[in-house]
């Protein structure tokens, strides 16, 4: 199939055990408004509608996503605009007879958002973290595991997300509702699922430095994501 790629992940397993897994990439789907606690649903919704983005009629809601539109890649091209921003997010990633979890970003152009969310999705890729858990080593204490994501203000580091996945649909439920989406519920395979995401913590002006953390304390590590943007057309002087 044109444009699929293979995705290689070192997979940590909580026995220590590391192993390098070549995953392709065959449906993507970008999940929204999966909060357990519907303030925090409406608090996001709030802020996306303080940038004219209308609110969905129900939620959870799902967006199909091109398969070469997921990237590990520390940096990628932008629009010469601040209109785009990114997302923290936890991921699914169905392989076989195993699902992973990763951490990235859903990056989204706010601007096209306000007009046609399906093809906002599309213009920039979703990132990943290079390592991923088994599903199986932290379902038990999913509850426990803390999303988070910073940007750059003045230059200075400031944490940006950050909540419990308590505040989210579990990783369980998302599984379920995403067979339910598929014309063949037992065809995962190639699957990747992202999460939604988490209201900020504050307000912030364009940020081109975008980083996003999953950390489980229960054993003791984290997955992360770091990316920064470049305008496509810093190289282009021009007439």
């Amino acid at each position: 199939m044109k444009g699929v790629g293979i995705v290689k992940f070192k997979v940590l397993a909580k026995s220590g055990e590391e192993k390098i897994i070549d995953f392709v990439p065959k449906h993507i789907i970008n999940a929204g408004y999966t909060g357990r606690d519907q303030a925090a649903v409406q608090a996001h919704i709030d802020e996306l509608k303080e940038e004219g983005i209308p609110a969905p009629d129900k939620t959870p809601v799902y967006f199909v996503k091109f398969i070469d539109k997921i990237t590990q890649s520390g940096g990628f091209e932008v629009l010469d605009e601040t209109d785009h921003s990114g997302e923290a997010e936890f991921a699914l990633f169905f392989d076989k007879d195993e699902i992973y979890v990763g951490v990235g970003s859903d990056h989204t152009d706010r601007k096209l958002e306000t007009v046609d969310i399906p093809k906002a999705k599309q213009i920039y890729p979703n990132t990943i973290s290079k390592e991923l858990w088994k599903l199986s080593d932290v379902i038990d204490h999913w509850d426990d595991i803390t999303l988070r994501s910073w940007i750059k203000v003045d230059g200075e580091r400031k944490l940006f997300q950050e909540a419990k996945l308590t505040a989210m649909l579990d990783a369980a439920d998302l599984v379920e509702r995403a067979k339910k989406l598929l014309c063949d519920p037992n065809d995962t395979e190639g699957l990747v699922l992202y999460s939604g995401t988490v209201a900020s913590l504050f307000k912030a002006d364009y940020s081109p430095y975008f980083e996003t953390e999953l950390e489980d304390p229960i054993l003791g590590r984290r997955l992360g994501n770091v990316y920064e943007m470049t305008c496509k057309s810093s190289w282009y002087k021009g007439n």
